[in-house]
């Protein structure tokens, strides 16, 4: 390390957060007649909103009409505030769970990702810190739907339902300002990430105070990542634009493009069904200057059978000022970007580790906070690619103690998120921001290194930073 440390040139912008709902396909737990019948019967009975029509003739029965925990009064409350917002009807899940009959029918696979803890998704283990956003079940909800299970799905009494919910309201107390692709785009294969190049509209300095994303075809959008390209920068994602004659130019893990210092596509905000909006902390925002322009990556899925183009926009509440500027800092050793980040091939279990005192380079990262002066954390995301297994994030006090930002044991790409703290953790100086990253490359015949590309791999922490 040089007498004044430095970190996160280049690439290390190159982070894709996808929040919320994978697309991955899944098995129900019943077989292929009990699905028909389950279809069938949804075609003709029910409405969209899980009450079904009470006016239409009765649909066949699937499981009793009654029991102690039944499905009107016990599960679909449970089922509209953790599910559908991702697994309804025309979105990316890859079925939907907005009926009685499509939960009945997937009712084994939902206790056994409830199990396995891979549903509702999310990464950090319980015993590291407390974040606004966790969707897990707590224990009482577990029981109720475990009993709904053992009792082979109760239908009840329809007139228990609760009312139907509104699902993926923007969220942000207003709308300033909306993006969107300049035409529609048809994504190519089952996986594509697309970069988009929008205008950045104001014409005097302006903050992002508040993001949401609206995907014009929610069965294809997993995720969209907003990245603030300054105007300095603007000429060299100008040319990747123009150098690919469909809408958007191809783009993986950031928004593409040479980048030789930190403040390059810093991130605005990020999105997945599920994830909602994300007004950002009371009196901060993230500065934008006239003459830039935003860089919209969005990953496409179709696993699911998703079709069609898309034309995605994403809404913005902005503020000509605010009390205390924000700014995403990335966190990672600069040695591994300039290739000292091994993962030999073969070895099950790789480990890189790094700290430093990010008040000793707050000059060099950015002017919202002054080197060598206290700054609160309100957020932290963790970046890997496919061949991670698990990470974490603490602090490293002065005194002695160490505080945990995230603890995530089992990595997993597709459900990457930003960990909202319950409380903003303050960090002074003297203290020590670590990162550790884990990878099984034992099935690989390569050695890897720190990339852009899928086959690459990152150590990446992004952290909403403000002053005190």
């Amino acid at each position: 390390m040089t007498d004044r440390p430095t970190t996160l040139p280049t690439q290390a912008f190159a982070f894709s957060m996808l929040l919320a709902c994978a697309a991955a396909p899944a098995t129900p737990g019943t077989g292929d007649e009990a699905s028909d019948e389950a279809s069938d019967e949804a075609t003709a009975a029910n409405d969209s909103s899980g009450l079904g029509d009470a006016s239409t003739t009765a649909a066949p029965e699937l499981g009793p009409d009654d029991g102690s925990v039944t499905f009107y009064r016990d599960v679909l409350p449970i089922v509209q505030s953790r599910c559908i917002a991702c697994h309804r009807d025309g979105n990316i899940a890859p079925f939907s769970l907005e009926r009685y009959e499509d939960a009945w029918t997937w009712r084994e696979a939902i206790m056994a990702s409830i199990t396995a803890g891979t549903m509702p998704p999310w990464l950090p283990g319980a015993d590291c810190n407390t974040y606004t956003n966790d969707p897990s079940l707590p224990p009482d909800e577990v029981e109720v739907l475990a009993a709904w299970v053992a009792e082979q799905g109760p239908r009840g009494d329809l007139g228990d339902a609760p009312p139907p919910v509104e699902v993926e309201p923007s969220g942000l107390p207003r709308v300033d300002l909306t993006l969107a692709l300049p035409e529609p785009y048809t994504p190519v294969g089952a996986d594509d990430y697309r970069c988009f190049l929008l205008d950045w509209p104001l014409d005097a300095p302006a903050y992002v105070t508040g993001f949401h994303a609206k995907p014009g075809n929610a069965s294809i959008v997993h995720h969209a990542i907003a990245y603030n390209i300054t105007p300095d920068r603007v000429t060299q994602y100008e040319a990747l634009d123009a150098a690919d004659p469909s809408a958007g130019y191809p783009c993986f893990g950031g928004p593409g493009g040479a980048v030789s210092d930190p403040g390059a596509g810093l991130w605005l905000g990020a999105w997945a069904p599920g994830g909602g909006a994300a007004p950002y902390p009371e009196g901060t925002g993230l500065a934008m200057a006239p003459g830039s322009k935003v860089v919209l990556q969005i990953h496409y899925n179709t696993a699911a059978g998703g079709v069609g183009s898309d034309q995605t926009s994403i809404e913005m509440m902005t503020a000509t000022e605010v009390e205390r500027e924000a700014f995403m800092m990335l966190w990672a050793d600069i040695d591994w970007l300039g290739g000292n980040m091994p993962i030999p091939a073969g070895d099950a279990d790789v480990e890189h580790t790094w700290a430093l005192d990010p008040t000793l380079v707050m000059d060099f990262l950015t002017d919202v906070v002054p080197p060598d002066q206290p700054f609160m954390i309100h957020s932290s995301s963790q970046h890997m690619h496919l061949l991670g297994t698990r990470a974490r994030q603490d602090i490293l006090r002065a005194d002695g103690s160490n505080t945990c930002l995230v603890d995530i044991p089992q990595w997993d790409f597709g459900w990457q998120s930003a960990y909202r703290f319950s409380d903003p953790v303050r960090f002074e100086p003297g203290d020590t921001l670590r990162l550790s990253c884990h990878w099984d490359n034992a099935s690989g015949t390569q050695d890897v290194n720190w990339g852009e590309g899928t086959g690459d791999e990152m150590c990446l922490g992004v952290y909403y930073v403000t002053g005190i």
